[in-house]
């Protein structure tokens, strides 16, 4: 599998990955989103290696964000011409869409999985109702405190009225007192595609058949005029039947059709070239950090991960594309594909419908082949 062999035994306390967002454990039972036919890799136990320790990125001292890569919010000159909603508007709009009474009445707070910038994730028991005893993820939010608070609204916006087998399911939200939010959503045990990333050697059939389950989810939402703009493993989560689901809506934008932003929004290391240069940009931005993420998964980091986050921005915009160090060790399907998903210019790059066509993700193995790994690296951060 080109798995570089080494006994779980032998790994030890692997440092976790502080880069983890703060919804890095929240997914739902996806069972029917894996392929059916389960082949031997089901089957087989994976050789887990110990690789390079991921530093943690320098953090912006300029602002609060503190959930290991910073997020950039910088609103640039010339963005759309459009009504902004008050505070006093998106509370009031807020209240409108979340559902009544007390959370405590249904839910039992476990266990905390997540801390980010936005809020605290928790693993919860429903204790009342139909699903009495299921595990749940709540995201609890200070909505007072939140410096984007209408950002928090389009997310929560997006999640109720968008479902797909490969984004995380929304349950329900409430406004407890004006201030404490709460998000409930379905949870995915085998935590983010990251511990996996770190900790793991993946195959070229089973990065193809992550980024084919991402770019069904990516290829939803451009279909409907919404940007991720945060795509990264941090917020991609895997189930333990192997399912794929994309998280963290925090930062998307529906846009018109044709239309274009120019708000520099995301974590630095997975930004494209329009980003940082500050030009307007549409749904491509999801493709180019869709390559660094495949770049992520070949060498368990993206590139310039060591550098600050505004020297990362220098050089995303300086050099453009960013190399491919193990190059020759990959097929010439692959290469291809982070080719076009790493063109600087837009205009070129590819889109969810070419790449979803690709040789390479026609490659994919059955989600069954991640299980082992999934499961490996769970088994180990539960030691």
């Amino acid at each position: 599998m080109n798995i570089k062999s080494a006994p779980l035994s032998s790994l030890g306390s692997t440092p976790s990955n502080s880069s983890a967002s703060s919804t890095s454990n929240l997914a739902g039972d996806a069972s029917s989103n894996v392929s059916s036919g389960i082949d031997v890799c089901g089957q087989l136990q994976p050789s887990i290696i110990a690789p390079p320790p991921r530093k943690n990125p320098p953090k912006f001292e300029e602002n609060n964000h503190n959930d290991g890569y910073e997020k950039v919010i910088v609103r640039q000159r010339g963005e759309e011409n459009r009504t902004r909603l008050t505070d006093s508007q998106v509370l009031d709009e807020l209240k409108r869409i979340v559902n009544g009474g007390n959370p405590y009445n249904k839910y039992k707070l476990e266990q905390k999985i997540g801390v980010g910038a936005s809020g605290t994730v928790y693993t919860a028991r429903i204790i009342h109702g139909e699903d009495e005893g299921q595990i749940v993820a709540v995201k609890r939010m200070a909505f007072k405190s939140q410096p984007k608070k209408e950002m928090l609204l389009t997310e929560i916006k997006v999640m109720q009225q968008y479902q797909h087998p490969n984004i995380v399911n929304y349950r329900e939200s409430y406004l407890v007192e004006e201030d404490d939010l709460w998000v409930i959503m379905d949870y995915l045990e085998g935590g983010n595609l990251t511990d996996v990333v770190v900790k793991t050697e993946l195959d070229e059939g089973q990065i193809a058949a992550i980024l084919k389950e991402c770019l069904k989810a990516l290829n939803f939402l451009h279909n409907r005029s919404i940007i991720h703009r945060d795509i990264k493993s941090d917020n991609v989560l895997l189930g333990l039947d192997g399912s794929v689901k994309l998280t963290d809506f925090g930062f998307c934008a529906q846009i018109q059709p044709g239309s274009k932003r120019n708000t520099m929004v995301g974590t630095p290391y997975w930004m494209c070239p329009e980003i940082v240069n500050k030009a307007r940009y549409n749904y491509k931005v999801d493709i180019w950090s869709l390559g660094i993420m495949a770049l992520e998964m070949i060498d368990g980091e993206p590139p310039y991960l060591h550098e600050t986050p505004l020297k990362a921005i220098y050089l995303i915009a300086q050099n453009g594309k960013p190399e491919i160090k193990q190059k020759e060790k990959l097929s010439k399907e692959f290469v291809h594909l982070i080719d076009r998903c790493l063109c600087v210019n837009p205009e070129e790059r590819a889109d969810t419908c070419e790449l979803l066509e690709h040789p390479f993700i026609k490659q994919a193995k059955p989600l069954s082949a991640l299980v082992p790994y999934i499961k490996a690296v769970k088994d180990l951060k539960d030691q």
